[in-house]
């Protein structure tokens, strides 16, 4: 299955260890991250991807080119650096290069969990669009996701401090006809916006996932994941 990799963004809270370089090529355990996000990718037999650069994106490509060394397939969608789109118009962008079913996570997110089992769920559940969850109950960050049953009952980015137990763990599924309803509105669309409407719907299934994340988006991020890869290397 297709693999979008959102990762755009300016990356303003990591200034202080890296203001010339993006989130992607922040080096971890020796490593530029994407290439560890790759690899994990590529282990898991998810070869085909498209990343959606901005900010700083022409280094992420002359670093990556094509992907074959890698061993994936990369394609790009860019957009301009000074008029981003959101995470949400990043998707709406690269229509032209989504297959009509993908996954989507983020250019900071490292998620150690079986991607098979969550693609397995996302087509027995017939749903357009899945998310995968956390329990996190606020340790990690935010909890911003309440479950009913096998669906997201609540999700809002604003979510109240104790009001949820999940958190959006950073993997998301969505078939291409959810993304095609936003062709022609106006951007930037922050991804949220798509999530809450699948929630309105009822259309937006909840995978359980038991792996905690990781993410280079913050400095205490960067060491727990260098820690976390060193030692698997160790």
């Amino acid at each position: 299955m297709q693999v979008v990799i959102i990762s755009g963004g300016l990356g303003t809270r990591l200034k202080s260890l890296a203001s010339d370089i993006p989130k992607a090529l922040v080096p971890v355990a020796g490593r530029p991250f994407v290439e560890h996000q790759l690899e994990l990718l590529r282990t898991q037999g998810l070869k085909e991807i498209v990343i959606c650069t901005g900010h700083l994106g022409d280094q992420i490509e002359n670093h990556l080119q094509d992907g074959a060394a890698f061993g994936v397939s990369i394609r790009y969608s860019r957009e301009d650096a000074g008029a981003l789109l959101g995470t949400g118009g990043a998707l709406v962008n690269a229509l032209p290069l989504l297959a009509e079913e993908f996954l989507v996570t983020y250019g900071d997110s490292y998620l150690p969990t079986p991607f098979g089992a969550f693609m397995d769920r996302c087509h027995k559940s017939g749903l357009p669009a899945m998310m995968s969850v956390y329990r996190n109950a606020g340790k990690w960050d935010q909890s911003n996701v309440r479950v009913d049953g096998n669906r997201v009952g609540f999700y809002s980015k604003k979510a109240v401090s104790g009001s949820c137990d999940f958190i959006d763990y950073g993997l998301s599924y969505f078939r291409k006809e959810v993304i095609r309803r936003y062709a022609q509105i106006a951007l930037p669309l922050d991804l949220a916006v798509v999530h809450e409407a699948l929630v309105s719907a009822n259309e937006l299934g909840a995978y359980r996932v038991e792996e905690r994340f990781y993410e280079v988006g913050k400095l205490e991020g960067v060491a727990e994941l260098n820690d976390y890869l060193s030692r698997r290397v160790s």
